[in-house]
């Protein structure tokens, strides 16, 4: 049996929803670093549904590390913060508990201009993008009270794709086209050695 030393646990963002799998950016992660990630993630999936299969995506993989990234789906159903807040805490605990170190991704801000073209949310456009940051501010307290290691997409995303002129990053509003999932790879990995001290 493979050892796995990662499982990416979330939603159609970290499955790479509209790309093949070799695009999606846990693949481009595991070549980039050499160690075996395994991709769970799922489309349209929330924190809970996460919390439900933690158990047989995480737990009986076997994975030194696993990464959480749930919530964005969450926001744009309606669901109330409490209880991604409450699932997501419930996730973290799982994993210590099955002694597997746990690290939160931050999902990325939505495109609002293309949202309101191109993909339903449950708020409008406004206000789905406030609940996105606030959740952002919720996830970075919460990871300095657990002393939990993170990988801000909200804040790099823009900052890498400034940086490397992509002007087109999303499909939908939502999802990353291939290029914005390479730049999510980026940013994972460069996160992932200052984490780990790695170099270079």
């Amino acid at each position: 049996m493979e050892t796995v030393d990662l499982v990416c646990l979330g939603d159609s963002i970290v499955y790479g929803y509209g790309v093949s799998s070799r695009y999606a950016w846990p693949y481009l992660a595991s070549k980039t670093l050499g160690i075996n990630i395994l991709n769970k993630g799922e489309n349209g999936d929330t924190a809970d549904g996460m919390n439900v299969r933690f158990m047989e995506d995480v737990v009986w993989n076997h994975p030194k590390e696993v990464f959480v990234m749930a919530g964005a789906n969450d926001i744009l159903m309606g669901i109330p913060q409490a209880h991604t807040r409450e699932s997501m805490d419930m996730i973290i605990g799982k994993a210590f508990a099955a002694k597997i170190a746990p690290m939160i991704g931050i999902p990325i801000q939505v495109d609002g201009a293309m949202l309101k073209d191109c993909w339903y949310s449950f708020f409008g456009i406004d206000e789905t993008m406030a609940l996105f940051s606030s959740y952002r501010e919720w996830l970075l307290n919460y990871c300095e009270r657990k002393q939990i290691p993170y990988v801000d997409f909200q804040k790099k995303f823009p900052e890498y794709l400034e940086r490397k002129g992509i002007s087109r990053a999303f499909q939908d509003g939502v999802h990353p086209t291939r290029e914005g999932y390479a730049v999510m790879a980026e940013i994972f990995c460069d996160t992932y050695r200052e984490i780990k001290g790695i170099c270079g």
